[in-house]
């Protein structure tokens, strides 16, 4: 079982930049998968929270169903990631069952808005989320939630995770009478995010793939380099994504995330665990190799479920 909230609560910092910054932080809790919590005071902003984790055979054989019993537990106050039940904005980087399943329930209990692709806000929407709940965003825009954060929609893309494929490419073009099967989540437009925290100025961006629009990233960095947090998905990546993410972005710390198996229970002794350690480790040594030829100093800091990792600068 997941430790006790007191436990968790024990995480250690990472800290960004020089001695002397801000008394206060940004708190950053891994879910598993792409999923995180940013927190700021009181508020916070969850980008791809995804906690049901049904097994495989449920999945192919049923229509998804998001798992009160287990959402309810994980966001209660004595649960891993309380914040959640309180989450002012749900920012979904893609339409995949893994990334938007759990969002609609989510957001309706929390009362917080769901920003994505139109895909994604028909998805939520198809589960019961009232449309003025939703913001479809296009790359360029920027939302400000809460007074705490800015967050700036960037164009982004999916890993061929898939037999050298992206997985169920596609739009959902209405909300569907949810439920509706996991394969009928189709990937919509990949999103990424740079997340403003205003009182420490950390930045951050959120990747939801292992894999970016290499021009976007570009301008990103020209306009924002150095950041100081990059949450990088990890699986299925080409060749140069490390060494592209360091020589645009020139991050001093990176979290590597959607490494573990989503199809482990959430509860389970294994949650959280790499489902390829040797292509996990790759990648740490990818982003260390390329950060010392381009001269960057960079942390790589692999997370473990529900830490809380606080970043200042």
């Amino acid at each position: 079982m997941i430790p006790s909230g007191a436990l968790l609560a024990l995480a250690t910092a990472a800290l960004v930049g020089a001695a002397g910054g801000p008394a206060h932080a940004l708190d950053v809790r891994w879910l598993g998968v792409a999923g995180f919590t940013l927190t700021s005071g009181e508020t916070t902003i969850a980008h791809d929270p995804y906690l049901s984790r049904p097994g495989m055979l449920r999945l192919l054989f049923s229509r998804y169903e998001p798992d009160a019993a287990v959402l309810g537990r994980m966001t209660g106050a004595e649960g891993p990631a309380p914040e959640l039940a309180r989450a002012s904005l749900f920012l979904v980087g893609h339409g995949h069952f893994d990334h938007v399943g759990d969002v609609a329930w989510l957001a309706a209990h929390s009362g917080g808005r769901v920003a994505g692709s139109a895909t994604a806000a028909n998805v939520v929407r198809g589960y019961g989320l009232a449309a003025e709940r939703t913001l479809v965003v296009e790359p360029g825009a920027v939302i400000e939630e809460g007074g705490s954060f800015e967050v700036r929609v960037i164009e982004s893309r999916h890993a061929r995770v898939l037999f050298g494929r992206v997985p169920l490419e596609g739009e959902v073009a209405e909300p569907p009478p949810g439920p509706i099967h996991a394969l009928s989540m189709k990937l919509g437009d990949a999103r990424a995010y740079l997340v403003t925290e205003r009182a420490t100025s950390v930045r951050a961006v959120l990747l939801s793939s292992a894999a970016v629009h290499l021009p976007a990233l570009e301008e990103l960095g020209q306009t924002t380099a150095p950041l100081d947090l990059v949450l990088a998905a990890s699986q299925g990546r080409e060749a140069s994504y490390a060494s592209d993410l360091v020589r645009t972005l020139r991050p001093r710390l990176v979290v590597p995330q959607h490494f573990d198996d989503f199809f482990t229970p959430i509860d389970a002794p294994a949650a959280g665990e790499p489902r390829d350690p040797d292509d996990l480790a790759a990648f740490e040594r990818e982003l260390a190799d390329a950060a010392r030829a381009q001269g960057v100093s960079l942390e790589v800091r692999r997370p473990r479920l529900f830490e809380t990792i606080q970043v200042m600068r």
